[in-house]
């Protein structure tokens, strides 16, 4: 009794730890993956704003809580059917069943594994997910702060506020001021001007994104396209303001998205909301942050007989297996959703629906586990259409 504790723990310990290494890599993956997706408008300011490495990864990071929520699932499917296809490939699940094991004790490393991926997803969604979105702004603005510091760029077109250009001469850091300086404001389509002042100052104020000019002994050229008028403007003092806030590209992504939102948040939305329909699919998006961290725990009765069944495959086909098998609960969720929207269901069923059915299958691939001679599911289906078929013919 002692020796065969002791071979299930060894197995157990090697599953778990086959299955950390193989979920591991798949979430980088898969996570990484899925964030460049929602960053690429931001490879322009990357690439030519001199953004820093680490601003880079703080952007990466905070971008990552609303792709773990339907990677953190995935990369578990993969790993429990590679791992458990490796394992019945190199004939160790038909050496459990010579021995005299019950192929369910497999559930068991599979079972916490799966449990530990939905206690990491439902932390996620309910700790990590509400704030990574204002912390992405917030690191967003940071950077965009760092491209206009223009104070100590002596002798360079400064072209990165959208429709100014500046220009400064030379910088006088011992005297506190700058000399030679050039604006040129087309912000306004049918008006541009170009002020030029022989010193002044440039202040940047960072809580609400003013840019204040204040300029000495200088010129305002101004023609207005409309009017067809040119105006040439001497001044000895002159201030004026520029609000970056209405400029950035930053100003634009204010409203979180249902799926960036964290579930106190969607309560908010949905309290305020008067339409039925869009009532309904914030309620659906809502029930959804906890079906999908607890699908792991169904996807466990689906993966084990579907694993231990794959006896010729290798690694790469049990990755494409796995994406397929993740494919078609994506496409039953997207049927489910519409039916519970046409039939009236309720958000709470309808989002845990495909849940269900996953368990169900499981449920019923489970029952012959330990028979040694059984149809494969894929049999089981090919069957089921020759017999469709014949009854057609």
């Amino acid at each position: 009794m002692v020796k065969v504790y002791r071979i299930f723990k060894i197995f157990h310990v090697y599953v778990l730890r086959e299955l950390s290494y193989i979920f591991s890599l798949a979430l980088f993956l898969l996570t990484f993956t899925l964030v460049l997706g929602r960053i690429r408008k931001l490879t322009d300011l990357i690439i030519n704003k001199g953004v820093e490495i680490q601003d880079i990864f703080l952007l990466l990071l905070y971008s990552s809580p609303p792709s773990l929520t339907f990677t953190l699932p995935m990369a578990f499917l993969l790993s429990a059917i590679v791992v458990l296809g490796r394992l019945s490939s190199e004939n160790e699940i038909l050496t459990l069943k010579t021995s005299g094991i019950n192929l369910k004790n497999i559930f068991v490393p599979v079972f916490f594994f799966g449990l530990a991926i939905t206690v990491l997803g439902l932390i996620n969604t309910f700790f990590f997910l509400p704030k990574s979105g204002d912390l992405f702004r917030d690191t967003l603005m940071n950077i965009v702060r760092k491209g206009i510091t223009i104070e100590d760029r002596e002798g360079v077109f400064n072209d990165s506020i959208p429709g100014i250009v500046i220009y400064i001469e030379k910088v006088q850091i011992e005297q506190g001021y700058l000399s030679g300086i050039l604006v040129s404001d087309e912000r306004e389509q049918n008006v541009k001007q170009v002020v030029t002042a022989k010193k002044g100052l440039i202040n940047f104020d960072a809580s609400n994104m003013n840019l204040t000019f204040i300029l000495n002994d200088g010129v305002l050229h101004r023609w207005e396209k409309d009017r067809d008028t040119y105006r040439n403007l001497s001044f000895k003092d002159y201030n004026f303001t520029i609000s970056l806030a209405t400029l950035l590209p930053k100003a634009k992504p204010v409203r979180k998205r249902p799926y960036e939102m964290g579930i106190n948040e969607l309560k908010q939305l949905i309290d305020k909301e008067q339409n039925e329909s869009k009532r309904y699919e914030l309620l659906l998006e809502m029930y959804k942050k906890l079906s999908l961290p607890l699908s792991s725990l169904f996807f466990v009765l689906l993966t084990v007989p579907l694993g231990i069944r794959r006896r010729s495959e290798g690694k790469f086909t049990g990755i494409t297996y796995s994406l397929f098998i993740f494919i078609l609960y994506y496409l039953l969720m997207a049927l489910t959703d519409y039916m519970g929207a046409t039939l009236k269901f309720s958000p709470l069923f309808t989002a845990f629906l495909p849940n269900i059915v996953v368990g169900s299958i499981g449920v019923y691939l489970t029952k012959g586990l330990n028979h040694e001679e059984y149809e494969s599911f894929y049999k089981r289906i090919k069957l089921l259409y020759a017999l469709c078929h014949e009854k057609i013919r």
